[in-house]
């Protein structure tokens, strides 16, 4: 079940992050500028503002979903980039859900269990304790993360050539829009 917002800060990450490539031409963004992350999270936590003070990850879905991003973008980094992430879903029973994230028409929905059975537990179990939450909402949010972030590095219905590329400048882009997020919330 994934968010049209969810959707639109990967899209306006990915295209953020190529904007000073001259050589790509995958990634165009919603219209959604740079430091929209924090409007967006707000959309995912169902309000239109930005986030403020005294949210918790526990309480507020899309905070929690903004945090877990960049670790998703970096697993699928540390697991042979895009391809190798498809390739590992098949390998484990979900072929067709990642098929689906391809295509250029809906994304087949995740069970956190498919998360489960193809994220090393460890790596959830320490993101939680990281966080402060439990396993299943780590595992939970990465089912609705993943197939969002192969369908955004899709765009045209295949994997775009400069992916990785765009996955590796997002990661990047985002982390830093979410360290002044979290900065903004401390002051």
């Amino acid at each position: 079940m994934s968010t049209p917002a969810l959707g639109e800060v990967l899209a306006s990450t990915f295209a953020n992050a190529m904007a000073e490539r001259p050589h790509s031409h995958s990634f165009h963004s919603p219209d959604v500028g740079i430091g929209s992350l924090s409007m967006l999270v707000g959309g995912l936590m169902g309000r239109g503002a930005p986030m403020d003070r005294g949210h918790t990850l526990g309480r507020d879905r899309g905070l929690l979903l903004a945090m877990l991003l960049p670790f998703a973008m970096r697993w699928i980094q540390r697991n042979g980039g895009v391809r190798g992430v498809l390739e590992s879903f098949r390998q484990r029973g979900y072929g067709a859900q990642a098929l689906s994230w391809l295509s250029t028409g809906a994304n087949t929905p995740l069970q956190a269990e498919a998360i489960d059975s193809v994220v090393d537990h460890e790596d959830v179990s320490v993101l939680a304790r990281q966080l402060g939450v439990q396993e299943t909402e780590v595992s939970n949010g990465l089912a609705e993360i993943l197939p969002e972030v192969v369908n955004q590095l899709s765009p045209a219905g295949a994997i775009a050539s400069e992916a990785d590329e765009a996955l590796d400048a997002g990661v990047h882009t985002l982390e830093k829009e979410l360290n002044e997020i979290q900065t903004g919330m401390t002051t």
